[in-house]
């Protein structure tokens, strides 16, 4: 079996209005996908609210989300991750605006 090696970080698409979500991996327990913000927040009102565990690293950029109830943002650098659980409500509030925030995020029962 020939393997092909990617990169998280390289062949980003070209800029664009809207955030880039790319499923890289899936099974029927786990997704993985990358997502891709420059500058893009989740819109005023918005919440995430999954069902299913999310565990989302930044591995280039930089970004903030909020928890729903919670006054303190975290603050997400290169290699930082965090472990949202399912109906756990959370935004983006900012992503890096100068250069591309990469996201690999891992949806899992």
């Amino acid at each position: 079996m020939k393997l092909t090696v990617h990169n998280i970080v390289g062949a980003l698409p070209r800029r664009a209005e809207a955030e880039h979500f790319e499923t890289l991996a899936k099974s029927d327990a786990v997704e993985i996908k990358r997502i891709i913000s420059a500058g893009h927040t989740t819109p005023e009102g918005e919440w995430y609210d999954q069902v299913r565990n999310e565990w989302v690293m930044v591995a280039h950029g930089a970004a903030r989300m909020i928890v729903e109830g919670e006054s303190e943002e975290l603050t997400l650098n290169v290699g930082d991750w965090v472990l949202i659980p399912a109906g756990c409500r959370h935004r983006v509030t900012w992503t890096t605006p100068e250069t591309e925030t990469v996201w690999l995020a891992v949806h899992l029962s």
